[in-house]
C-alpha cells in the first residue's frame, strides 16, 4: 500500500517491515521530531472510523514497558493508519525459527515480561486475544514486547467476548466457542511457554476442530517428557496455564509472575535434585516396618506378612 521513499503526511516510508492477516507494517522516519517509527496499515479500509479506531483506542489505554507503544492514529489521502514505536529487534516466531528451543532461564524471563504486560492489559480490562510468538517482539536488549492488539476487546459488564477469533495453536478451548476471557490469555501464555522449551505448539494438527477437541479432553502431552532439561516446578506452571476449565488455571497472570519468581534461584540441577528426592520418600513409605516374627520388611498394604504368614497389625 505504501512505497519505498513515499511521503505519507509527516512520516517517511522506509521500508516495509512484514504483512499480516489484518494489516501490513512499514518503518517510517517522523520527519517532525527525526525518529523511526512502526506505521501499520490495516487491509480493510473501507469500516467506518469508530472500528478503524478500535485497535489504536485500546492500544493506546496501556502503557506498559511489555506492550508495544501506540503513538497515534491518523488519515491521509483517505489511508487510514496507526503510529507505533519503533522496536529494533526480532518477533519471538523468527528466534524460534531459529534457535528451536530456548534455554530454561531465557524462556523463563519471556514469559515473566509477557506476563507482566498481559496482567496490565487485564487489569485495564482488555483481553488480548491473539497471543502467540509472532506477536511477541524481543528487542535488541532483551525486552518482550506484545504488540498487535488487532483482534482485542474490553471485557466490561459481560462475562466473555463472543466473537470466535485468534490463532487455533494458540487457542484456549472457550475461545473456540466465542467464550473468550482473561483467562484465555492464560491459556495463550502457557501455550507460548510450552513451545519456547518444548520446540512445538501443545496441539498440532491442520483441523481446528481437532486442535479444540484435544484441548477440551486435556489431551497435551507434559513438555517435561519431550525436554527432560525441563525442571517439574516449569512443567507444572506451564501445564496448569493449559488446563481445559479457567478455573483450574491461573486466575490472574500476576500469579504465573509470582510462581516463576518462587522457581528463580533454584537451578535445574537443584530442582531435579529435590524431585529425585521426593521419589524415593515417597518409596521409602511403601515400606513401613518389619515384621514383628521373622525380621524382614513388609509391603505397603499387606495385611499378612509375604515371607512368614504372620498377620500384620498396623
Amino acid at each position: 500500500m505504501f512505497l519505498k521513499g513515499q511521503k505519507v503526511g509527516k512520516y517517511e516510508i522506509l521500508r516495509s517491515l512484514g504483512s499480516g492477516g489484518f494489516g501490513s507494517v512499514f518503518l517510517a522516519k517522523d520527519t517532525w521530531l527525526n525518529i523511526k517509527v512502526a506505521v501499520k496499515v490495516p487491509h480493510k479500509q473501507s469500516l467506518e472510523l469508530f472500528k478503524l479506531l478500535k485497535e489504536p483506542r485500546l492500544q493506546a489505554a496501556l502503557n506498559h514497558p511489555n506492550i508495544v507503544r501506540m503513538i497515534a492514529a491518523e488519515k491521509e489521502n483517505k489511508v487510514f493508519f496507526m503510529v507505533m514505536e519503533y522496536i529494533k529487534g526480532k518477533t519471538l516466531e523468527r528466534i524460534l525459527e531459529k534457535e528451536k528451543i530456548l534455554d530454561i532461564e531465557k524462556a523463563i524471563g519471556f514469559i515473566t515480561q509477557i506476563s507482566y504486560g498481559i496482567d496490565h492489559a487485564h487489569k485495564n480490562k482488555i483481553v488480548h486475544r491473539d497471543l502467540r510468538p509472532s506477536n511477541t517482539i524481543i528487542s535488541e536488549d532483551g525486552t518482550a514486547k506484545i504488540t498487535d492488539f488487532g483482534t482485542s476487546v474490553w471485557l466490561e459488564n459481560v462475562p466473555y467476548a463472543s466473537t470466535r477469533i485468534g490463532s487455533p495453536p494458540y487457542m484456549a478451548p472457550e475461545q473456540f466457542l466465542g467464550k473468550s476471557t482473561f483467562g484465555s490469555d492464560i491459556y495463550s501464555i502457557g501455550c507460548i511457554f510450552y513451545e519456547i522449551v518444548s520446540g512445538r505448539p501443545p496441539i498440532t494438527d491442520p483441523d481446528p476442530f481437532k486442535i479444540l477437541e484435544k484441548a477440551q479432553k486435556g489431551k497435551i502431552k507434559p513438555p517435561r517428557l519431550i525436554n527432560k532439561k525441563i525442571p517439574k516446578e516449569i512443567n507444572e506452571i506451564i501445564m496448569q496455564c493449559l488446563a481445559p476449565k479457567v478455573v483450574d488455571r491461573y486466575q490472574k497472570a500476576s500469579e504465573i509472575i509470582r510462581h516463576l519468581s518462587a522457581f528463580k534461584g533454584k537451578t535445574s540441577e537443584e530442582s531435579e535434585i529435590e524431585d529425585i528426592r521426593r521419589r524415593i520418600k515417597a518409596r521409602e513409605r511403601r515400606i513401613s516396618t518389619l515384621c514383628l516374627n521373622c525380621h524382614r520388611p513388609l509391603p505397603h498394604k499387606e495385611k499378612n506378612c509375604p515371607h512368614c504368614g504372620e498377620l500384620i497389625s498396623r
